[in-house]
């Protein structure tokens, strides 16, 4: 696997965490508990697998090397500042749920700003998976550029699982769950 498939691998997780954030804050609305923990781990894994981890990849590794090349320049910097907009909503989503496990009555926007996030998910991962493929089918990164950018990516996913722990298998515990069945 190179490293835009890489990149593509991870939009199949990201959408996986977008159907259990969608059961989420569906049960919310609907005035149903979910419990703490299970929130705290759908926010520490937007920050830490989506955010961090996969968006780090991008903007650290893979937009540096494609901008430059073919007619990627304006893509590039729309996804970097979808990026910047997702954050923004992510850290929304800490905000009401630290109040909301506090005690305080922010069940509703806590569950809107996961459902932005939901919606963010599907529309920004759809277009990052059309620039990926038209990079893979024209061709734009070397054999060469892609391995040295599927090591970095290994690095920095080692750095990741020390940092977090095991992200797959947190989002993996959470399908299971019984409110998201």
């Amino acid at each position: 696997m190179n490293a835009t498939d890489d990149l593509l691998q991870d939009h199949i997780f990201i959408r996986r965490l977008q159907a259990v954030i969608e059961k989420c804050y569906a049960l919310l609305y609907e005035g149903k508990d979910i419990p703490f923990g299970d929130l705290v781990k759908i926010a520490d894994i937007i920050e830490q697998f989506v955010d961090q981890f996969h968006h780090g990849k991008e903007e650290t590794s893979y937009f540096p090397e494609t901008e430059h090349k073919d007619h990627y320049s304006d893509e590039v910097r729309k996804f970097v500042l979808e990026h910047e907009f997702g954050r923004r909503i992510a850290k929304r989503v800490r905000i009401h749920l630290e109040e909301f496990l506090q005690g305080r009555d922010a069940r509703e926007p806590l569950a809107r700003y996961l459902k932005t996030y939901s919606v963010f998910i599907l529309d920004h991962t759809s277009k990052e998976d059309r620039f990926f493929t038209d990079v893979k089918e024209n061709r734009s990164l070397s054999e060469k550029e892609e391995k040295r950018l599927k090591q970095e990516f290994e690095r920095m996913k080692h750095e990741c699982v020390k940092k977090s722990g095991n992200l797959v298998g947190m989002l993996e515990e959470l399908e299971k769950a019984e409110w998201a069945r």
